[in-house]
């Protein structure tokens, strides 16, 4: 659901802001220094399922490098464990449509395995040079006032939440880690590829802080992964996600004359949120930095005039929600299955991450419920366990509700390490935007509520 105002500030950019073509002059600021590009790429899940995320990565580094961007500037963040696992049919490879080039050849990656982590991030994009002394390659965002940070993020999402493989990162600490380095960079721009992505920002990244987001969903609704179709047998997953993918393509398309040094950021917004039409694609901040050039953050290619410009784009199909496509992949094997033990063993995984699900589902309802039969004045705000009410988040709402996900983790199963329940703790939000005090009196009912819950619920999707 995407608020009035955001949709009126929408339309006003589609008469005012994008009118005419890409090759209109966007305003600049940086005739007597231009000064650093840094680019922050940040793959934060982990395993085949989740494929399309490194996907991604590796197309936007391979972009970016050939760009012009030098690799000391570019910081990689992934697990790295897709090019070589036992799923991939092509090792040491990693594509991001069908029959495309390999992205993953080239790719320095200073971060990888358990490296892949909030802490780090964050101590990354505010250049703590100290704390990342003896982890991955040590690279961190060293910037000055004069110069402009990228940053690429793509995973799962929840509300007011990015996922990392064993960790959240919240909407508060990533505005807190932006306050800390105000004065240390020009511009800041974000591309971030996750559901619920808008609710990072929405309400919360302020309007004078020379940072714009722009987010593959709004607040409350799913972003989706694309090339998912039975064709890719071997690879039966998604090979990359509808926003990314887009932007991304774009991209690769050769541009005649100087259009793609000349391209604003809001002309590209427009141009992928026209064509990304399973979620609403969302811009929030500071929209002076929107009318700058998409070049002065990722740098730009030059073609020469004999170039041929009739490149024929690819069509972006076979799109499924994101919290689908762990199912939809075992559904794909199973449908191409010429084993019986194979089979078997892939209906047995479905079966135990269905029966997980439900259990997961039981425990958080009946914290629900014990919460609202405690305070039945909450109900009606916050809507019902299935269908929580639309409530937009401040940051005031974080440390209730970081406490009250911490308390679940601690007391039932992971929340990071199972993907199922992002899509399950936007109720928890909501009780927290009604009462921030409210987890106070919420450890009693979790720690009942959890008494017996098993203790082998890990990687439920």
């Amino acid at each position: 659901m995407i608020g009035v105002f955001n949709l009126a500030v929408l339309a006003l950019f589609a008469v005012g802001s994008f009118a005419g073509n890409n090759n209109q002059n966007p305003t600049e600021d940086d005739s007597l220094y231009e000064g650093k590009k840094w680019v922050v790429l940040v793959a934060g899940s982990k395993g085949w399922s989740n494929y399309r995320h490194q996907a991604d990565i590796c197309h936007a580094y391979q972009l970016i490098r050939s760009n012009g961007i030098p690799e000391e500037n570019i910081i990689t963040m992934m697990v790295d464990d897709i090019a070589y696992n036992k799923w991939n049919p092509k090792p040491g490879q990693i594509i991001n449509k069908p029959k495309g080039p390999d992205v993953y050849n080239g790719v320095v990656i200073d971060y990888k395995g358990a490296d892949v982590n909030k802490t780090n991030f964050l101590k990354i994009i505010t250049g703590d040079q100290e704390a990342m002394e003896s982890i991955g390659t040590g690279k961190v965002v060293k910037s000055g006032r004069h110069d402009k940070i990228f940053i690429n993020f793509v995973d799962h999402g929840s509300t007011g939440i990015l996922g990392f493989p064993d960790d959240f990162l919240y909407a508060d600490e990533l505005n807190d880690a932006f306050d800390s380095i105000y004065g240390n960079y020009k511009k800041i721009l974000l591309y971030i590829e996750a559901c619920e992505a808008g609710s990072m920002f929405d309400g919360i990244l302020r309007e004078d802080t020379n940072i714009l987001a722009i987010t593959a969903s709004g607040p409350r609704e799913s972003s989706y992964a694309c090339y998912c179709g039975l064709d890719l047998f071997p690879v039966y997953t998604c090979l990359g996600d509808v926003f990314s993918v887009t932007w991304l393509e774009d991209l690769d398309e050769p541009k005649p004359d100087r259009s793609s040094k000349q391209r604003s950021i809001f002309n590209d917004f427009r141009e992928v949120r026209t064509n990304v039409s399973k979620s609403n694609v969302m811009v929030y901040g500071d929209f002076d930095v929107g009318s700058k050039r998409l070049s002065s953050f990722i740098g730009y290619r030059e073609y020469s005039d004999d170039v041929s410009l009739n490149v024929q784009k690819s069509s972006i199909k076979d799109t499924v929600s994101s919290r689908e496509v762990y199912e939809r992949a075992i559904q794909n094997q199973l449908a191409n299955s010429k084993s019986l033990p194979e089979s078997l063993k892939l209906s047995a995984e479905l079966s135990q991450n269905n029966k997980m699900k439900s259990v997961i589902d039981s425990v958080l309802k009946n914290i629900y419920s014990e919460v609202v039969k405690a305070r039945p004045d909450i109900k009606s705000k916050i809507g019902d366990y299935g269908k929580p009410s639309y409530l937009k988040l401040n940051l005031s709402v974080f440390p209730c509700y970081r406490s009250i996900l911490n308390q679940i983790t601690e007391n039932c199963f992971s929340l990071p390490k199972n993907p199922y329940v992002l899509d399950k703790i936007n109720i928890f939000a909501n009780m927290c935007v009604v009462d921030n005090q409210i987890h106070q009196m919420m450890g009693n009912i979790i720690i009942k509520s959890c008494s017996d819950v098993p203790d082998n619920i890990v990687d439920v999707q």
